[in-house]
């Protein structure tokens, strides 16, 4: 491959990533809302990116469950349901509370002091009423607790899930109950490791968890 042809090769595949952490966000951040149907013209102009770059993209968001790709009409973005709601928080727990027991011993005063400043911002959103703040500090304090683990594999598979845990939140977190349990369940975590208490450490992050989808259950009942 001459040196044009590379150069080329790696042009287009960081227009190919740009096009997916573009669009991925405007997902993630509800600009483009479940259900909606968007051209790829339309894409492509918006976003001022070629539609081949777009194009590839969109397969790739297609293979991480984002949206749909339907020939002639563009892409529609993807409605979570409820059983994968119930999968994707099910894998979470699952990983999360096996890290959590292995992690626990690694865990700092330093870790501590930074989910204490991570929980004070999700208090101040809660305060606020800002669902989306509440989330993106929920998914960090998760993310944080599941790096102290230093599984990469892990890691990787659940990296993707947070932001689809991002959209499900956003509903399940609509009941304002719900963002007050989510903060006393925090509370309950970094209370444990305070007191040392591995075993509830652990049930704690699993409960955190699962009941998130319990109360996206009560939120489709409604």
């Amino acid at each position: 491959m001459s040196v044009d042809n590379k150069e080329e090769n790696n042009n287009f595949g960081s227009l190919t990533q740009t096009a997916y952490k573009m669009i991925k966000e405007k997902i993630v951040n509800g600009e483009l809302k479940q259900g909606d149907v968007i051209s790829i013209s339309a894409m492509a102009k918006k976003l001022n990116i070629s539609r081949t770059p777009i194009t590839y993209a969109c397969q790739k968001l297609e293979n991480d469950k984002f949206l749909t790709i339907v020939p002639k009409q563009g892409v529609i973005i993807h409605a979570i349901t409820i059983n994968d709601a119930r999968e994707i928080y099910e894998l979470r727990a699952a990983i999360e509370s096996y890290s959590a027991k292995r992690a626990f011993s690694n865990i700092t005063e330093g870790d501590i002091n930074y989910l204490e400043n991570s929980y004070r911002k999700q208090v101040e959103a809660v305060e606020q009423n800002d669902i989306h703040s509440f989330m993106e500090e929920d998914i960090n304090f998760h993310r944080y607790l599941l790096n102290k683990y230093g599984n990469s594999q892990f890691f990787s598979i659940i990296n993707n899930l947070y932001d689809r845990a991002f959209l499900i939140g956003v509903e399940s977190c609509k009941n304002s109950l719900r963002l007050k349990e989510s903060l006393n369940e925090h509370r309950q975590i970094i209370d444990c490791l305070l007191k040392k208490d591995k075993n509830g450490f652990v049930d704690n992050v699993e409960i955190n968890i699962l009941n998130g989808y319990t109360s996206l259950i009560a939120t489709y009942m409604l």
